[in-house]
């Protein structure tokens, strides 16, 4: 427990060391990192047997971002569209991709900590860690090295926060109004429902948080409520469509 700990201290400092460079473009986060990653999370999205609406709008969110990061342009955008599309149909390999991507960006401790939490969030961004979701992340840990300890105290310490948010989900979603969550009227048009989603799916995205130098109270706060935004964006789809 407590390498775990100090591992999560050091990286959120790591991050806000970092987190300035992230954002100044530089080249130091490459197009094969972003491969990699992309690589990864289409095994996670796919794992379950689909990939819904939902995730799909996050997922082209991540795209933008990862090319941000390196100060890519569109065709590297296509080249990892094309990597997603491709990888998302061999879920198997996933411990052979991480192992990879560790020896290819000879990735440290701590690295290697921070893309399973990253991960995680995105797995459990629908509020649902379904039992192969867990079995593609745990290859992931295994492939990047991690002690099993070490990975069984990531994943409890997801899983209990966010059982824990689901019971008050459950407790509190009759009272909850999915135009108040998304801060918009109830008048809107889908068109303004879709744009404001995608604006508060930006503005709350791990990725983003992390990007910032976020620690990981801020990163969970704000998975949570991206949560709530896409339970939100879930209920108004189905409404515009009766």
């Amino acid at each position: 427990m407590f390498y775990f700990i100090l591992a999560l201290i050091i990286f959120y400092f790591l991050a806000k060391s970092t987190s300035k460079k992230t954002y100044k473009k530089t080249t130091e986060f490459s197009l094969l990192e972003a491969k990699f990653i992309v690589s990864l999370l289409a095994k996670i999205a796919k794992s379950d047997g689909r990939v819904n609406e939902e995730e799909a709008a996050l997922l082209s969110q991540i795209l933008d971002d990862l090319v941000y990061k390196f100060d890519g342009n569109n065709d590297d955008r296509e080249i990892l569209k094309a990597v997603y599309n491709k990888e998302k149909e061999n879920i198997n390999n996933a411990h052979e991709v991480a192992f990879r991507y560790k020896k290819e960006l000879n990735l440290s401790f701590l690295d290697a900590v921070n893309r399973i939490i990253f991960f995680l969030n995105m797995a459990f961004i629908d509020g649902d860690f379904s039992h192969e979701e867990k079995q593609i992340i745990s290859k992931i840990c295994d492939g990047f090295g991690l002690p099993p300890h070490i990975k069984e105290e990531i994943f409890a310490k997801f899983q209990n926060t966010y059982q824990s948010h689901s019971q008050n989900t459950y407790q509190n979603e009759n009272v909850k109004n999915p135009y108040e969550v998304l801060g918009i009227k109830k008048g809107a048009s889908f068109d303004e429902v879709k744009k404001q989603y995608r604006n508060l799916v930006r503005k709350y995205h791990p990725d983003i948080l992390m990007g910032k130098g976020a620690d990981e109270e801020i990163i969970n706060a704000g998975t949570k409520k991206l949560k709530e935004i896409n339970e939100a964006y879930e209920i108004l789809q189905k409404e515009f469509k009766r």
